[in-house]
């Protein structure tokens, strides 16, 4: 599973992961790939603040442990 997918299950929830879920959803470009170093590029180009790339390493860390 990708992990644009694979963050919709957080969509409701009250954390920075539901933020980060919701930020995604909205945007129709975000890649929809397992590639890190894609999606970090892509928030780089978008110039996401360092919170949001913090809160997407630490995402991601439990996107890999839970696939």
């Amino acid at each position: 599973m990708t992990f644009k997918k694979w963050i919709n299950k957080f969509i409701e929830v009250d954390l920075p992961i539901g933020d980060l879920s919701r930020d995604i959803k909205r945007d129709e470009t975000f890649p929809d790939t397992n590639n890190r170093e894609k999606i970090i590029s892509y928030l780089e180009s978008k110039r996401a603040s360092g919170i949001v790339l913090s809160t997407f390493n630490d995402v991601w860390d439990f996107y890999k442990k839970s696939n």
